[in-house]
């Protein structure tokens, strides 16, 4: 694994999803994140 820098913010949305981004050097990369939900007890 290569150590990395930059900066980046997470939003919680309304839908109780999350948008992660991420940016360095120019790039941008975004993380789009939903609990699954399940019927079943675990």
């Amino acid at each position: 694994m290569d150590e990395v820098t930059g900066d980046g913010h997470a939003e919680l949305l309304d839908d109780g999803s999350i948008d992660i981004t991420f940016y360095h050097n120019g790039d941008e990369a975004i993380l789009k994140a939903k609990r699954d939900t399940s019927s079943t007890a675990c």
